[in-house]
């Protein structure tokens, strides 16, 4: 079965660049080796209902473009589903931060 991200629920930031050690982690996988044009990080918010009151939240991150053209089948990271809202976002500005020092591939490398 093929996970498909929930566009519902889906909450964007603004792209931003790959750094130099990012982008070559993402070089080494084969599996994003039509991602070549992909120059930023998007990165956002998944929200997955649970029963019609109740969601969960995680943080993903996808090569995109500089407009925000990405394929939802390849993210680099997803984080594991977490109880709130305000939970995910805190998790989401410490990934981006990790992401703007160059430092995403450390997480991806430990997933």
């Amino acid at each position: 079965m093929t996970e498909t991200l929930n566009y519902r629920e889906f909450y964007q930031k603004q792209p931003f660049h790959i750094c130099e050690h990012d982008r070559f982690s993402i070089q080494q996988e084969a599996k994003y080796a039509d991602v070549h044009e992909s120059t930023h990080w998007l990165i956002g918010l998944e929200g997955c209902e649970l029963t019609t009151e109740n969601f969960q939240w995680r943080v993903v991150v996808f090569p995109s473009s500089e407009t925000g053209h990405f394929n939802c089948k390849l993210a680099f990271f997803k984080s594991p589903f977490v109880r709130t809202f305000d939970e995910a976002c805190d998790l989401m500005r410490k990934i981006e931060t990790l992401a703007r020092q160059d430092q995403l591939f450390t997480i991806y490398e430990n997933k």
